[in-house]
């Protein structure tokens, strides 16, 4: 009798964690029914190339490749000399490479292009459907915030947002 009492006991126990699992699950499977998605693979390859690293560090913090398409990521490219107000231009080997690199490290993503409401614009990972719902709680004036500087800092708040870590667990809004 004992066997018959562990057996369903193990396999309701078994059951109940199936279960608690589906609900503990993060909270991007639920939104993936809503419309929302994010953005898989976010981690900067180990590979990233030196030349990404200096360039667009010099202007701005190093945005993980995963968080745009790989199409977005030409449009960017394709854009460099009026780049959101500034010339970015690169010689044409460096852009290559920067290329070549940004939509390797993007396959993952598979995301429509969601194009800026700017026109001419190339898009901004700031103005996409999974940012905006990402941070629906975060208001604009905490985004002013000094410290912050803007939706487009990631690494004000994500400490780690440069290596593709936007655990929402390790999020601290600067004041």
């Amino acid at each position: 009798m004992k066997p018959i009492v562990a057996r369903s006991t193990v396999a309701g126990l078994a059951l109940a964690l199936t279960l608690a699992g589906f609900s503990l699950a993060d909270d991007d499977d639920h939104h993936e029914r809503k419309g929302y998605k994010r953005p898989k693979r976010l981690a900067v390859p180990n590979d990233a190339p030196l030349v990404w690293k200096e360039e667009c560090a010099a202007c701005h913090m190093l945005y993980a490749p995963g968080l745009l398409p790989a199409d977005a990521w030409r449009q960017q490219m394709q854009t460099l000399d009026e780049h959101y107000g500034s010339n970015a231009t690169l010689d044409p080997v460096q852009e290559r490479d920067i290329l070549d690199f940004l939509l390797r490290a993007s396959t993952a993503n598979r995301l429509p292009v969601e194009p800026s409401p700017t026109a001419g614009e190339p898009p901004r990972i700031s103005q996409t459907r999974w940012f905006e719902h990402k941070h629906d709680e975060v208001s604009e004036a905490k985004f002013q915030r000094e410290a912050v500087g803007g939706s487009f800092n990631c690494v004000a708040c994500h400490r780690d947002a440069e290596r593709g870590d936007f655990d929402d667990d390790r999020v601290k809004i600067p004041r």
